[in-house]
C-alpha cells in the first residue's frame, strides 16, 4: 500500500484526466459510468469510474506548478500511467480565438525561478507531450468541430505578473499561457509516464479577463468527451 499524504486512496486508474478547477471535475464526473468518489481530502477530489468500459479516473490539480507536482507524483505512485490536463489558457496571438484549443507541442517556462527548478537545477529539462497522445488528441478533437492549434506555450508562475513579458513570448512565437502544463509534462517524462494536454482558449493573455470568457459547460463536457475518448482507447 502506498502511503500518500493528499489524495487518501489505495489506487486510482491508470488512466486519467486531470483539470485545475474541483467544480469541473465534478462536472465531468457525470461523464462516466460506475462512478466512486475515491478522495476529497485538501479540496483535490477524485474518481474512479468507467468510460465505453474502460476503468477511467479524474482529479483536480489545483493552481500552478507546486500544486499540480503534489498531484501528479501522488497520482503516479497510486497507479496512473496515462495522464491528460483539460485546462484553460491564454492566447497571445488575434487569430487564436477564444473557445478555439491548443494542444501544445512543448512548454517553456522559468527554469530555476519555477516549481521544476527544485526537481533539476540548472538543467533545462523537456517539458513535452507524448506524441502519440497529443496526434489522437488532435485528430479527435477536430472530429468534434474544435478549431485546434498546435505551437509552444508558456507556463507562469503568476496569474497577475506577466506585464511586459507577454510581448517577448510573442516575439519568441509562443502561442499561449498557462500556469500547470509544464510542471505536468516534464514530471511526466522523469517518472516516465505518458500525458499531453487539452486547452481551451478562454482570453486573450493581453487582455482583463472578461466576464464574456466564461466557458460554457457543454464546451467543457464536449473537451472531456474528447479526451475520455482517446484515454478509452488507448
Amino acid at each position: 500500500m502506498v502511503n500518500t499524504v493528499h489524495i487518501l486512496a489505495n489506487k486510482v486508474p491508470k488512466k486519467m484526466l486531470i483539470t485545475g478547477d474541483p467544480d469541473r471535475i465534478k462536472l465531468i464526473a457525470k461523464l462516466l459510468n460506475d462512478l466512486t468518489l475515491i478522495n476529497s481530502n485538501r479540496g483535490f477530489y477524485t474518481y474512479a469510474g468507467t468510460y465505453n468500459k474502460e476503468e477511467i479516473g479524474l482529479a483536480s490539480h489545483g493552481i500552478g506548478g507546486p500544486s499540480v507536482a503534489i498531484v501528479l507524483e501522488e497520482l503516479i505512485s497510486l497507479g496512473a500511467e496515462y495522464i491528460i490536463r483539460l485546462g484553460t489558457i491564454g492566447s497571445l496571438f488575434d487569430e487564436i480565438n477564444v473557445g478555439d484549443v491548443i494542444i501544445p507541442n512543448g512548454v517553456s517556462y522559468l527554469g530555476n525561478a519555477s516549481a521544476l527548478g527544485l526537481y533539476f537545477s540548472n538543467i533545462c529539462y523537456p517539458s513535452s507531450p507524448d506524441a502519440n497522445l497529443s496526434q489522437n488528441l488532435l485528430k479527435n478533437a477536430v472530429n468534434n468541430g474544435f478549431k485546434v492549434h498546435r505551437g509552444i506555450i508558456f507556463s507562469s508562475d503568476s496569474f497577475y505578473a506577466e506585464g511586459e513579458i507577454l510581448e517577448k513570448l510573442k516575439k519568441l512565437n509562443i502561442i499561449g499561457v498557462e500556469m500547470e502544463c509544464a510542471t505536468l509534462l516534464a514530471l511526466s517524462n522523469l517518472r516516465g509516464i505518458k500525458s499531453s494536454c487539452f486547452l481551451i482558449v478562454s482570453n486573450k493573455a493581453y487582455d482583463k479577463f472578461k466576464k464574456e470568457f466564461y466557458i460554457q459547460e457543454e464546451a467543457i463536457l464536449n473537451a472531456a468527451r474528447t479526451i475520455l475518448d482517446v484515454l478509452s482507447k488507448n
